[in-house]
């Protein structure tokens, strides 16, 4: 048994939030581990952040629903044992919820080190932001970028 002193212990969690048809259901000790989401967030902010960006992702990919299918379905590739299109889907929540947690917790402490390292998570929370849009993007069977002429 070992002690931890700053309380960073997170307790497993065997809570998995259910999707619909459609969507994979996503498992909250899954996200913490994906993110590194430690115990001094706990597990309802983490199930909060969770079903916030579900909401978001899901209605980001309205157009891929289809009656009667999974996203696991719309598959070109199995790596690893699952389902490419639910790789990136869990990518891109696991991002927003990581961006999400980043933004509440960057500003508890407000020393100087803390106001550095709160610099630091910005640009952290950004390239969050942008790992969930590829992720969608990519759903989408969209490019990265769009560019076009003026």
């Amino acid at each position: 048994m070992s002690f931890v002193a700053n309380g960073h212990l997170s307790t497993p969690s065997s809570l998995k939030i259910s999707n619909g048809n459609f969507f994979p259901e996503i498992a909250l000790e899954d996200i913490r581990a994906e993110v590194r989401i430690d115990g001094s967030v706990t597990e309802a902010r983490v199930k909060q952040a969770v079903l916030e960006e579900i909401i978001d992702v899901n209605r980001l990919l309205a157009i891929l629903v289809q009656p009667n299918m999974r996203l696991a379905d719309l598959a070109s590739t199995q790596l690893d044992g699952k389902a490419d299109t639910e790789i990136l889907y869990f990518s891109a929540v696991s991002n927003g919820v990581a961006a999400k947690i980043a933004e509440k917790y960057s500003s508890y402490d407000s020393t100087n080190s803390g106001n550095k390292r709160a610099e630091e998570v910005r640009s952290s929370i950004d390239e969050y932001r942008r790992n969930k849009q590829w992720a969608i993007q990519q759903l989408k069977g969209e490019n990265h970028s769009v560019v076009e002429l003026i």
